[in-house]
């Protein structure tokens, strides 16, 4: 049975909502993305020349102190593991801004390809400290000297995407000239992938959260965003990696020449922590988001749908159907209210 005027007007009466304003924006190519991470993992056993009577009589071999002694001995060492990466990239992304209750705002579906096309780069280095030691084969003294960085692999960041994670509601404060300053927090998981020493690595999450501070500009067609995106975020504890066991490292002899001593580490580590760094500097255009009970398509709901609902009132269908259940009636009118901006 079709629905009465006296529902439309209890409609009128009972429905009124604040208005909502959103558009679905696309990061610019002229946007930034500037992240670093630094994950390290304390570390602790002996290292010893490659030396082998059988497989590797010419190897090197480890003595302590800074002269004398014979045979290949392994000497005790503490160490910090560390793995950095460095992203400098135009991102891409999308993410979408609603206007909602007087002065606040809201961010939804924001999404942010961090690479985009421009690989980060990974470095893996060793942070030494031991006790006084020296080599055969090649001959050089390692004086103690407190920590020394030994490096050991490099990579490429190919992939780094973060997502938001759950709702972003801040503020949208409107200045003199008609624009918004916006200021929003936007939890994010970065996911990051690469390779290091040519071994593919994927990583777990990370959480962040992204202070986002800017000036909303809208528009007769829709709206620009200018803003910068930061975040700092502490990553771990992590668990440890499987222990080292006869890991090759080589040191360049002391005195510097041309040679190597070449030593093998054996360890364990213990639990990882780090820091993660994200800045981005976001240009971004919007459309309007397709808004419920905007009828004829100009971004807001008004008394212009309001009167094409009305001439549609009784008919079957059609664009003012707005509940889609084939009859223009109180219900499409209470969906538009419901959408209605002020």
């Amino acid at each position: 049975m079709q629905r009465t005027l006296p529902v439309v007007i209890a409609t009128l009466i009972t429905s009124h909502a604040l208005a909502v304003s959103s558009w679905d924006f696309t990061l610019l190519p002229s946007s930034t993305a500037v992240q670093s991470m630094t994950v390290s993992y304390p570390l602790a056993g002996t290292f010893i020349g490659d030396y082998d009577a059988t497989t590797n009589p010419t190897g090197t071999r480890t003595l302590p102190g800074l002269f004398g002694g014979s045979g290949n001995n392994a000497i005790p060492y503490t160490a910090t593991t560390r793995v950095t990466d460095s992203i400098n990239s135009h991102p891409a992304g999308n993410f979408t801004l609603a206007l909602t209750l007087p002065g606040a705002c809201e961010v939804t579906g924001l999404v942010c390809d961090l690479v985009n096309g421009t690989p980060g780069t990974v470095n893996a280095d060793l942070i030494v400290t031991y006790s006084t030691f020296h080599t055969v084969a090649p001959s050089s003294i390692y004086p103690s000297l407190g920590p020394v960085t030994i490096p050991l692999s490099s990579g490429t960041v190919t992939s780094a995407v973060g997502t938001q994670s759950g709702p972003a509601i801040g503020t949208a404060i409107p200045n003199p000239d008609g624009t918004y300053a916006i200021t929003v927090v936007v939890p994010i998981a970065v996911t990051v992938a690469g390779s290091v020493g040519g071994q593919p690595f994927p990583t777990d999450p990370t959480a962040a959260a992204l202070t986002l501070t800017g000036t909303l500009t809208v528009t007769a067609s829709g709206a620009t965003l200018a803003s910068t995106a930061q975040s700092t975020d502490p990553i771990g504890p992590l668990p440890p990696p499987p222990p080292l066991v006869n890991m090759p490292v080589s040191l360049p002899t002391v005195p510097p020449g041309a040679t190597t001593a070449d030593l093998l580490f054996s360890g364990t580590f213990g639990e990882g922590n780090g820091t993660s760094s994200i800045t981005l500097n976001v240009a971004a255009a919007g459309a309007p988001t397709s808004i419920p009970g905007d009828i004829n398509g100009d971004g807001v709901v008004d008394g212009l749908d309001l009167t094409v609902l009305m001439s549609a009132w009784g008919t079957s269908g059609g664009p003012a159907d707005l509940t889609g259940d084939g009859t223009v009636d109180g219900f499409d009118l209470t969906a538009l209210f419901s959408h209605w901006t002020v």
